[in-house]
């Protein structure tokens, strides 16, 4: 026996070689469908005379082997192709052996791709070329698959193997078509209904079609959410709603993204023209929404506080010479959250009456004593000059009331 399984798997080799020098998957699968007549025809009598059976012996135990194994695995009553390679007892006639096979001879790889190769065979028909580059296509009735199931035997596949080859062919059918129903990434109901149809025509299982519903939608989202952050679209508060609404955006949203955004929404603090910086919320929160380290957040909000301190001085000088008023105050509060960020020591100007100036102009604002204090230590204006500021200020204030008691 062992010599005769030696020469028999030789052959069935043979055939293997002449199926992939073939140029076309058509080709291929008449080769392959040789070998299973060879098998069939001539290796099972083989070896039912060898052991003094009758070939409808043989038969037999292998339709038992089968519907025991058919009950076993419900995965074949749900994927069509799967069912097809099981039909009915009336239909699968006689039978071919599988006791000699390639398991051994062939990667696991090499196996189910030529199990593949004459599957597609079944699903796809014959295509036949004519002239002008034409195609005609023949589908091939299901007794095809009857001899795909004595390939598998041939091949030394294992229940579990056949099953992942017909599953991943289902995947790759229903996501293609899937793909185009949720072009946009969005999941309405009438969408749900279209892939609820095409889950029951490609006969996937319900799990593995929610699964790559879900990863379309994902990838999709994803790539929205990346162009939005990219492209300055997306605030941290609408960032706080997708994470509460359950979406993943650390998988969807890279990391330099997320520094990005983070950047943004610091910047945008920092030029607020409020004033406010509220550490809590800057060190902690919107780094944990955005999950960025602590120290890696305290890092670009130094660096953009130090950028953006000494920017808001010259914009603040630029808006005074434009007689800005209400620019200069928003400035000068951005200065200040700045300092809060990253306290600074006093700054110098070529100009020091234009310090004065400002800092009249802010004291103007009614702004609160930290905050006119802060500033003043950051103009480098003396308590002296400070006090005669003010005082300037509160005349001009009170000449003004004189002004409007005459007029009235």
């Amino acid at each position: 026996m062992t010599r005769v399984s030696m020469q028999v798997r030789k052959i069935f080799i043979n055939y293997i070689q002449r199926s992939r020098a073939t140029g076309s998957r058509t080709e291929a699968a008449k080769e392959l469908k040789k070998m299973i007549a060879f098998n069939s025809l001539v290796v099972t009598e083989l070896i039912a005379d060898i052991k003094g059976e009758s070939s409808e012996d043989v038969s037999e135990e292998l339709v038992k082997e089968e519907e025991k194994q058919i009950d076993e695995d419900e995965e074949w009553e749900t994927l069509q192709s799967l069912r097809k390679v099981r039909p009915s007892k009336e239909k699968l006639g006689k039978r071919s052996q599988s006791e000699i096979n390639l398991k051994d001879d062939l990667p696991d790889r090499d196996r189910t791709d030529l199990y593949k190769t004459y599957l597609l065979f079944c699903l796809t028909g014959e295509v036949t070329r004519i002239p002008f580059g034409a195609q005609i296509t023949t589908k091939k009735d299901d007794s095809e698959y009857v001899l795909l199931n004595q390939l598998g035997g041939i091949l030394g596949l294992s229940d579990k193997e056949i099953v992942e080859v017909h599953r991943s062919l289902a995947e790759q059918a229903f996501r293609q078509q899937a793909e185009v129903i949720l072009a946009d990434g969005q999941l309405t109901k009438a969408r749900i209904e279209q892939l609820n149809e095409l889950q029951k025509q490609v006969g996937l299982p319900s799990q593995y079609s929610q699964k790559i519903i879900k990863s379309i939608t994902t990838t999709k989202m994803a790539a929205a959410l990346e162009t939005a952050v990219g492209q300055g679209r997306l605030s941290i508060k609408e960032i706080r709603e997708l994470k509460e609404a359950g979406v993943d955006l650390d998988s969807m949203i890279s990391q330099s993204l997320r520094e990005n955004l983070f950047k943004k929404t610091v910047d945008e603090i920092f030029s607020s023209g409020t004033g406010e910086f509220d550490e809590e919320e800057v060190y902690q929160k919107i780094p944990h929404d955005l999950n960025i380290k602590a120290e890696k957040a305290a890092g670009i909000v130094h660096e953009l506080g130090r950028s953006r301190l000494s920017n808001s001085l010259i914009q603040a000088v630029a808006l005074l010479r434009q007689r800005n008023n209400t620019g200069v105050v928003s400035s000068l509060n951005d200065l200040l959250a700045c300092d809060k960020a990253v306290p600074a020591t006093p700054l110098s100007w070529e100009v020091p009456e234009e310090l004065a100036d400002l800092f009249v102009i802010y004291l103007k604002s009614d702004p609160t004593p930290e905050k006119l204090s802060r500033l003043q230590y950051l103009l480098d204006i003396s308590d002296s000059t400070a006090e005669t500021l003010r005082a300037m200020k509160d005349r001009a204030v009170s000449n003004a009331a004189e002004e409007e008691k005459f007029v009235f």
